[in-house]
């Protein structure tokens, strides 16, 4: 992937089903106890566990286009988009409940829930309630 190095996909890894790895950062993706949980490595090898958790696979695809696009667009230098979704608000579809977890907030929808951070609830309550196509297309502008 351009601007990214050592980008592979393994579906061989200790800790998860399928983790998507790369020089910089890498995403793990494991199935456990009803929830698709999606633990990260940065670039010094720290692991954050439990990042998102989502109840639909569909959910996690979409989690995982948006992270790893947003990470692809960083690195080519392109504009983030990430920040027009969250001057938005919180999309008005989707419930916003408090978790016991400190820092978390669980969205609900008519098609999944999502336990993620309160730094990215706010995007991921635009990005969740698209379809895939429709974050690819968001995704693609101004990438040449």
């Amino acid at each position: 992937m351009i601007g990214i190095g050592g980008v592979a996909v393994s579906t061989e890894c200790d800790d998860c089903d399928i983790a998507f790895l790369s020089d910089d950062n890498s995403i793990h993706l494991h199935h456990n106890d009803g929830w698709w949980v999606v633990d990260t490595v940065n670039d010094r090898g720290r692991r954050y566990d439990s990042i998102a958790l989502l109840s639909t696979y569909e959910l996690a695809e979409k989690f995982l286009i948006w992270r790893w696009a947003s990470i692809a667009r960083t690195a080519i230098g392109a504009r983030q988009l990430g920040a027009e979704l969250h001057s938005r608000g919180p999309m008005t579809t989707v419930e916003f409940v408090e978790t016991s977890r400190d820092h978390f907030v669980e969205l609900r929808t008519r098609d999944g829930r999502a336990i993620v951070s309160d730094a990215s609830a706010t995007v991921f309550s635009h990005v969740m309630c698209m379809s895939v196509e429709e974050i690819e297309s968001l995704l693609a502008q101004d990438i040449e």
